[in-house]
């Protein structure tokens, strides 16, 4: 049997303002010691900066007390929160299936067994692998930043894309024969004002769809499998 805890942490339970610019008072006797042995030698050439925070935090604030847990039934590879219903987690795991759960109620709300779509519309490198013993297992599962997408990535080939419209209506959007081998990472961005998804993979390869599966763009040169991607939201910037 398999299960997932949920923590839950008070960040302002133990606030710490500290008692002189530019240093900070941990109150802990482990953060101390540790601190003593990270410190490097006193130099001539060291600078110090003020520091402007007003609250601090200490060890004592991480996760300590576990507020729910939950029988997943495989082993949990990958969860996102919705971006705004902050109980909604969906949860990938390594038998291909995705979950969706609204832990204020600690309901399972829906599960997508692996399957495949289209196969017709796949590679035939992707169908030959798809009869060999390796068992396909979910890499990354992602909200989009509107909440309105699912988007699942697999270890052979494949993303698979599901609209959302509440509750426990999660709908197939569009599956994409991505990268050649495992596809490692999925993410949401908007190049250009539009709402894509980009995927790396084992083919060493960066490519931008859009989310009908329409290629954008592919992204060469790495020397290795690229395992992690993080789109940079900030204007027009990607």
């Amino acid at each position: 049997m398999v299960y997932f805890l949920i923590c839950v942490v008070s960040v302002l339970k133990h606030p710490r303002t500290p008692p002189t610019p530019g240093m900070v008072d941990y109150q802990n006797p482990d953060h101390e010691q540790l601190m003593k042995r990270l410190r490097p030698a006193p130099s001539a050439e060291e600078v110090t900066y003020s520091s402007s925070r007003h609250q601090t935090w200490s060890l004592d604030d991480l996760p300590r007390t576990v507020a729910v847990s939950l029988h997943q039934g495989s082993t949990v590879i990958s969860m996102d929160f919705h971006p705004s219903h902050q109980t909604l987690l969906l949860v990938g795991s390594s038998n291909g299936e995705i979950t969706l759960w609204e832990l204020a109620m600690r309901d399972r709300l829906v599960s997508k067994p692996f399957k495949i779509w289209d196969m017709a519309a796949c590679s035939l490198p992707f169908q030959a692998s798809i009869f060999k013993d390796v068992p396909i297992s979910v890499s990354r599962v992602a909200w989009s930043p509107d909440g309105n997408y699912v988007g699942v990535a697999f270890t052979k080939h494949l993303i698979q894309l599901y609209s959302y419209a509440g509750s426990n209506d999660l709908r197939q959007h569009s599956q994409i024969d991505a990268h050649v081998g495992a596809v490692n990472d999925l993410a949401f961005a908007y190049p250009n004002k539009l709402l894509c998804v980009v995927t790396c993979g084992d083919d060493k390869l960066i490519k931008v769809w859009e989310l009908s599966g329409r290629k954008l763009f592919n992204f060469e040169g790495h020397e290795a499998p690229v395992y992690s991607i993080c789109p940079h939201h900030k204007e027009n910037i990607q």
